[in-house]
């Protein structure tokens, strides 16, 4: 018997650790990339080999936000409407807001709620040098809480740009918004497990803070595991790391389920429910 089978008692970590796979229910993944990043080899990067890996490990689908729209929102946003318009079962997307770039945003937005697969904006405010809660960005909280959108912003711990400290008094103010701590800041997990806990519209990503021992685990003690998403930064990371934190982590099965599919799948579908109602 392995070691797997005796000292974890789901199901679910049983058949992937028989089988290679998750097949008894897809995996969706709210935290990706695509293309090519600066300074780094990504052999995965292409979106044809992204699609490869997701058929091969049962990822249904995944929001993503290029490289490329990181740091040049102008041609990055492009990327990934051309990405959602050929693959849309496959690929939802972030807008990414860069404060420092305006050019396009009035069309965009102008032009959002005519894009099959946006479900949200991305923010990066350590890498932009840009606070969270700053003025340029007041407009985009303002037309995602009209439309009860997501917003995943980069959050670390004992950042001035985007502390969850930030994240509290935004999540009141615009109450139509869902908040996903994207990395669940680093440093000050605690005080993000708290929020994700105390704020409805507040929930915890696991790319990267997820692999570290037993903090799934405290998650979803004290937030409960309705209020964690799985997120793996792909393709930066392959699905399977994260995937096996998550399985080994001595969690129930039915919280496995909720952090894999199920949240992800509730909180798309109500967005795209109301898109196809206006």
């Amino acid at each position: 018997m392995s070691l797997a089978r005796m000292t974890n008692h789901s199901l679910l970590a049983k058949e992937f650790v028989d089988t290679g796979r998750l097949s008894s229910i897809s995996i969706l993944d709210m935290h990706t990339h695509m293309g090519p990043f600066y300074g780094t080899y990504l052999p995965e990067a292409s979106l044809e080999s992204m699609l490869q890996t997701m058929d091969r490990e049962n990822v249904e689908w995944i929001i993503s936000a290029p490289h490329s729209a990181l740091f040049d929102p102008l041609g990055g946003n492009m990327e990934i409407r051309e990405a959602m318009k050929r693959y849309p079962d496959k690929i939802y997307g972030y807008y990414v807001v860069n404060p420092h770039y305006n050019h396009q945003l009035d069309r965009d937005l102008a032009e959002f709620d005519t894009v099959n697969g946006y479900v949200g904006f991305k923010f990066l405010p350590d890498y932009h040098k840009y606070p969270l809660n700053g003025e340029k960005y007041k407009r985009i909280y303002e037309f995602a809480n009209e439309r009860g959108l997501l917003l995943l912003s980069h959050t670390w711990g004992y950042s001035c740009y985007n502390p969850p400290q930030m994240i509290e008094k935004l999540s009141e103010q615009y109450e139509n918004i869902t908040f996903l701590l994207g990395h669940s800041a680093p440093g000050e997990t605690e005080y993000a497990i708290e929020l994700a806990k105390k704020l409805p519209n507040v929930y915890l990503e696991l790319c990267d803070t997820g692999r570290l021992n037993g903090m799934i685990g405290k998650m979803v003690r004290e937030a409960s595991s309705e209020k964690v998403l799985y997120g793996t930064d792909f393709p930066w990371y392959d699905p399977n790391y994260m995937l096996g934190s998550v399985l080994f982590s001595g969690i129930g099965d039915d919280d496995i389920r909720n952090i894999i599919h199920h949240n992800a799948a509730r909180l798309v579908k109500a967005i795209t429910k109301k898109q196809q109602q206006s």
